[in-house]
């Protein structure tokens, strides 16, 4: 236990149900160390003599992507099955909860129908080869009304942006290469933000609401006091930046991908990004 040493990977040999552990600080007296099953610890060398582990053992996501120690309050930590425990309180039928479904799926999925019909990679195709950029505009900003996901102020802005020929332009060919663009998910990200800071929307939500209403299966929509809460409450390391960057957008995407591991677990399936990213925010609302 003397030879341990910050970011050492370790187990409590008598709570096993905290999970594999790892060493923020350590003196000679004491050992400072974040545990994913209880969160931060601190223990004294001379009551506990903790296990170091490696290889496989030692492997866990929220250990690789941990916020600085500096940030991490223990009063603050959520673990998943804490988070799905307060989920059914509220929604017995997990996902399939009525309640649940109306409040948070059936505007999102009608304007995920109606973005896949009037955005199609065809639609979007057809449109821009006859120049009818107001057309495609028309269409977006009626996907996004029917979502239902921007406030009344981010909607104006979008609107009235949308309105000349010049910038309607611009944005109908970022978004369809946003959509249906040749290149990696991460260049046509990069493309759509430069896009939409010439159009002076370079904010979170303008950058991921349509990718999230076109793909709910794998895009995520940042709301940005929603997911810096919740990103501190699983003490998960998402490289928050004000401005829209593709580090914190796949920081957050891989949050999602370990919280929707953690829901299978627990027995709570959600169909798509739309109930995880749901289930997210819900912890960071508390």
């Amino acid at each position: 236990m003397s030879a341990l040493t910050l970011g050492d990977r370790v187990m409590h040999p008598n709570q096993q149900e905290w999970g594999v552990g790892k060493v923020l600080s350590a003196t000679p007296d004491t050992l400072d160390i974040f545990f994913v099953g209880a969160g931060r610890k601190r223990l004294s060398r001379a009551f506990v003599s903790v296990e170091k582990v490696e290889g496989l053992a030692s492997k866990h996501r929220l250990l690789d992507n941990l916020i600085a120690t500096s940030e991490i309050v223990n009063d603050h930590f959520v673990t998943v099955p804490m988070a799905v425990k307060r989920f059914r309180d509220n929604f017995p039928e997990g996902f399939d909860d009525a309640s649940f479904v109306k409040a948070t799926r059936d505007a999102n999925m009608t304007g995920h129908k109606f973005c896949t019909q009037l955005l199609s990679q065809e639609e979007l195709s057809r449109l821009v080869d006859e120049g009818r950029f107001e057309d495609i505009c028309d269409r977006a900003r009626h996907v996004e009304s029917v979502a239902n996901l921007l406030t009344k102020l981010e909607r104006k802005t979008l609107h009235e942006t949308l309105e000349t020929p010049a910038s309607q332009k611009l944005f109908s060919l970022g978004l369809a290469d946003l959509f249906y663009g040749a290149e990696s998910e991460e260049a046509r990200f990069k493309h759509f933000l430069r896009t939409i800071g010439i159009l002076d929307l370079n904010k979170w939500t303008y950058a991921t609401l349509f990718n999230f209403i076109r793909y709910p299966q794998k895009h995520a929509l940042i709301k940005p006091a929603v997911i810096q809460n919740a990103a501190k409450a699983l003490c998960w390391r998402i490289n928050y930046k004000a401005e829209p960057n593709w580090k914190t957008y796949d920081a957050v995407l891989r949050l999602y991908s370990y919280v929707r591991t953690n829901l299978l677990e627990e027995g709570l399936i959600p169909r798509d990004l739309l109930d995880v990213q749901s289930f997210v925010w819900a912890i960071g609302q508390k």
